[in-house]
């Protein structure tokens, strides 16, 4: 069915005149009235009776102005859904984000771009870093954060990917409630939470072996775990003490204490990493837009591929 002679059908019926609806469409009564002849030779039916004074659509006229009407408002919407997907403001953005970036760094981004897109769903999930650059590298996912100490080394050592620091993350000693004031020798004593050592992948567990040297100090016990967020109960528990950002003592603030480090000691870095194999589509170009606009004062870093 030619949706444009629908178009000129249904201008018709509403009108009630073909030279009206002529007007109506800014065209003349020539062309609309063969259009409307056409029409029917396409369907095999007449559509209008020819009055004195205008016209009227038949039985089968009638239903197709009803059904017709519906069908220009479902085109018009799919319409706009393609023009929606096509700038961004549409579908589905695939997010995977180590929690210490989610904790407090994604929200504020994920919000902004609800705001600038409130059509598109964001599909979250939070697995082990190494993990998270897997489902970029496999364009399984859109887009990933992850936290390192060292972003030009993390991106030598996965050149397929694209990699930005977007966000500096100051370290604090998380302690046991009520230990603030915890001293060299009690640090040296107490037992030390760090994140599993992840092959090529710089963060925690150097930044913490720079802290004991800074600290001159050498923990006699020392836990590994799969992740930060399993080393907070701990610290709850007055179990452990560990190295973490200060994002992730502020999701359990109260339940935790924090011992400063030396200024010397380097942060982590929040890291954006995308395909590098692959362009980013309409959606993915507005939340890269919008991680610009909110860390473009902060001057993390720049992009290395």
């Amino acid at each position: 069915m030619n949706l444009t002679r629908l178009k000129y059908f249904l201008a018709v019926v509403d009108e009630g005149s073909i030279s009206a609806a002529a007007q109506k469409l800014h065209m003349t009564q020539p062309p609309l009235s063969q259009a409307i002849l056409a029409f029917e030779a396409e369907l095999g039916v007449r559509l209008l009776d020819r009055l004195p004074r205008g016209v009227a659509p038949t039985p089968a006229g009638r239903q197709l102005a009803r059904d017709g009407a519906r069908l220009v408002q479902w085109g018009d919407e799919i319409a706009e859904r393609t023009r929606a997907l096509g700038s961004g403001t549409a579908g589905v953005l695939r997010v995977a984000s180590v929690p210490t970036f989610s904790w407090s760094r994604l929200p504020p981004l994920l919000r902004t771009f609800r705001e600038t897109a409130p059509g598109v769903a964001v599909d979250l999930s939070d697995p082990f870093p190494a993990r998270v650059l897997d489902l970029v590298s496999e364009g399984r996912v859109d887009i990933g954060f992850v936290a390192t100490s060292d972003v030009d080394a993390l991106a030598a050592n996965f050149p397929a990917l694209t990699m930005r620091g977007v966000a500096t993350m100051p370290l604090a000693i998380a302690v046991p409630p009520g230990r603030a004031n915890m001293g060299r020798a009690e640090l040296e004593a107490a037992h030390w939470v760090i994140p599993s050592q992840i092959p090529g992948f710089p963060g925690l567990v150097e930044i913490s072996q720079q802290l004991w040297d800074l600290l001159g100090i050498a923990p006699g016990s020392v836990q590994q775990v799969s992740t930060l967020q399993t080393a907070l109960p701990l610290v709850a528990a007055d179990l452990a003490v560990a190295l973490m950002p200060l994002d992730g003592v502020g999701v359990v603030w109260g339940a935790v204490n924090t011992v400063p480090v030396p200024r010397e000691l380097p942060p982590l870095y929040g890291v954006m990493v995308r395909s590098a194999l692959f362009d980013p589509g309409p959606t993915l170009e507005v939340f890269l837009d919008v991680v610009d606009a909110a860390f473009a004062e902060a001057g993390a870093g720049d992009e290395a591929e």
